[in-house]
């Protein structure tokens, strides 16, 4: 067996896998990416450390399938810290009226 352990943060060495952003978390890295979308600082580790990975069509994200888009109208960004090793997707989509939606 290996005794290799992932230096790269808090709870890599859990069985469970690495750490998660919790709702409060989740609610300040939408209210800084809304902000300034090129300054979200991680709500573990502060500024410097999130990169945007992805921005993916929201429309499709909802029929279960992860289409690259621009950041413009309906989308969701995808960010990652290199730092403590969270993910968080935020739907930035905006409710029109027209059809019910439910939070994730």
């Amino acid at each position: 067996m290996s005794k290799f352990k992932d230096q790269l943060g808090p709870g890599f060495d859990d069985e469970t896998g690495p750490p998660e952003f919790d709702m409060q978390d989740g609610l300040a890295l939408a209210l800084a990416y809304l902000e300034d979308p090129s300054n979200v600082p991680c709500p573990h580790c502060g500024p410097n450390t999130i990169e945007v990975v992805a921005f993916l069509d929201a429309s499709s994200m909802e029929r279960g399938a992860a289409v690259p888009t621009k950041p413009e109208g309906d989308y969701t960004v995808v960010l990652y810290c290199h730092s403590c090793g969270r993910a968080a997707a935020l739907d930035l989509s905006r409710d029109d009226g027209t059809e019910d939606r439910n939070a994730a």
